[in-house]
C-alpha cells in the first residue's frame, strides 16, 4: 500500500477540543501489564500440563503388598504460544510541520490550532491504534505459527485459547446462576477458582444487573481495582467473582478470567526496545518514522478460565421478572390498583393462571400442588411483571 503523506491540504488544522471517535480503553492489557514478561524467541511456553490420577480407593491385600506393583509414570505435555508483530508509521511533509499557523473550518480571533504539534499527533495516534490492536488480538487473536519468513506469526487470544469450560447459551440471557454453575465446572477441572473476573459487554453487563436486582443479589460497584482498572463483583456459593464491561468481546460471547495466569510477553530489539519511535531514510521534503514491536500472550493453563457463546444479544427487561417458588400451600397476592385480586390455591394438581387487570377477580382453585401463576401489567398495574411459578 503507497504511503499516506499528511500534507497541509488533505490534513487541515483546525481549532477546537479533541476527541477520539471510537475505542480507547484497553482494560485486558492495563489489568495484565504488570506481570509482563520478556523473551527472546518468538515462541515462548505457556506451560507444561500433566495428570496424576488418583481420586480413587486402592484395594491391595497383605498378600498383594508382598509384590511390588507394575512401574507408572507421568507424562507433560508442554503448551506454548508465539509473538507477532506490530508495525506502523507516519509520513508528514517539511510543509505541513510549517503551516500550522493556517486554520480551516469557524475560524475565531485568537484561535490557535490544535494539535500544535501535527508529527506528536500523529505518533500518539498510532500508538493509540497499536494498543487497540493488541487488546483485540489477546482477546479474539487466531493462532498461527510461521514456517517461513513470508508466514505470519499470530497470538492466540482467549476466546480461542479456552476449550475445556465451554457453555452453550443458546440465545439465552446470561444469569449469576450461570457464572456459579461455570465456577463449579473449573473448579471440577482443578482450576483455582478463588480470584476470578467475568469479562463481559455492556449487554451482558445488564443481563447480569437485572437478574441480580430480581433475585435480591448486590453486584457491588468498583469493589476492587487493579492497576487503575475498577472491578465490580458479586457474591456467589463459590466466591466472590469480579466483574468487568471489557472491549472487543464477540457478539454473544463473555469469558470468566482467571487474571493471575495472564501476562504479555513482549520480544524487544537489542539496543531498542519494544515499540519504538524510529525515523527512516528522507526521499524527499518530509519525516517518515516506523513504529516496531512484538508482543504475544501468556494465557497459562486455558482450564483457568471459562467461556460462554450464543449469549442472548438484546436486553429484555422482561427475561428478568422476580419469580416466587411455591410448593402447595395456599398463595395470596393483590395489587396496588383500584381493581382488587385475591388467588387462593389449595393443595391441586398442575394449575396455570394468567390474570390481567381488566376486571375484578377472585380465582379458587382446589386440591393444587403445583401453581402457576402470572399477574400481567395493565396500564393500571405499571409495575413489574410478578411471577409465581411451580416449586422445585
Amino acid at each position: 500500500m503507497a504511503d499516506v503523506v499528511v500534507e497541509s491540504f488533505a490534513f487541515p488544522n483546525y481549532s477546537g477540543m479533541l476527541y477520539v471517535k471510537g475505542n480507547t480503553k484497553t482494560p485486558l492489557s492495563s489489568i495484565i501489564g504488570g506481570r509482563r514478561k520478556y523473551t527472546d524467541h518468538v515462541e515462548f511456553v505457556t506451560g507444561q500440563e500433566y495428570s496424576v490420577g488418583g481420586g480413587s480407593q486402592p484395594a491391595i491385600s497383605e498378600t498383594a503388598s508382598l509384590t511390588a506393583p507394575d512401574a507408572t509414570a507421568v507424562s507433560r505435555e508442554q503448551k506454548t504460544n508465539v509473538t507477532q508483530i506490530f508495525h506502523e508509521s507516519v509520513y508528514i511533509s517539511y510543509a505541513k510541520q510549517s503551516n500550522m499557523g493556517t486554520l480551516s473550518g469557524v475560524n475565531i480571533a485568537n484561535q490557535v490550532a490544535n494539535p500544535m504539534n501535527e508529527l506528536d499527533f500523529q505518533i500518539a495516534a498510532r500508538m493509540q491504534k497499536i494498543a487497540n490492536d493488541i487488546e483485540y488480538t489477546f482477546i479474539n487473536g487466531v493462532y498461527n505459527k510461521a514456517n517461513s519468513d513470508a508466514t505470519i506469526n499470530k497470538t492466540r487470544g482467549l476466546v480461542a485459547a479456552i476449550t475445556t469450560n465451554v457453555k452453550a447459551m443458546s440465545s439465552a440471557p446470561l444469569r449469576i446462576w450461570d457464572l456459579a454453575v461455570m465456577m463449579q465446572t473449573m473448579a471440577g477441572n482443578s482450576a483455582d477458582i478463588s480470584d476470578l473476573c467475568a469479562w463481559v459487554d455492556a449487554t451482558t453487563m445488564l443481563q447480569l444487573n437485572a437478574d441480580a436486582a430480581a433475585n435480591g443479589l448486590t453486584i457491588v460497584p468498583a469493589d476492587r481495582a487493579i492497576n487503575g482498572i475498577a472491578l465490580s463483583s458479586v457474591i456467589t456459593p463459590l466466591g466472590r467473582l469480579n466483574l468487568y464491561l471489557g472491549a472487543y468481546l464477540p457478539a454473544g460471547t463473555a469469558l470468566i478470567l482467571n487474571l493471575n495466569v495472564l501476562a504479555p510477553v513482549e520480544q524487544p530489539v537489542p539496543g531498542k526496545g519494544n515499540f519504538f519511535l524510529e525515523p527512516l531514510a528522507k526521499v524527499g521534503a518530509g519525516e517518515k518514522y516506523q513504529i516496531f514491536g512484538q508482543v504475544g500472550l501468556d494465557h497459562g493453563p486455558e482450564w483457568y478460565h471459562g467461556k460462554f457463546t450464543g449469549i442472548k444479544q438484546t436486553f429484555d427487561p422482561a427475561d428478568f421478572v422476580k419469580k416466587v417458588y411455591v410448593q402447595g400451600g395456599s398463595v395470596a397476592s393483590s395489587i396496588d390498583t383500584t381493581t382488587p385480586l385475591s388467588v387462593t390455591v389449595d393443595n391441586s394438581d398442575d394449575i396455570g393462571v394468567v390474570i390481567g387487570n381488566d376486571s375484578a377477580i377472585a380465582v379458587n382453585v382446589a386440591n393444587a400442588d403445583d401453581i402457576g401463576v402470572v399477574i400481567g401489567n395493565t396500564s393500571e398495574n405499571p409495575v413489574p411483571t410478578q411471577e409465581i411459578t411451580p416449586g422445585p
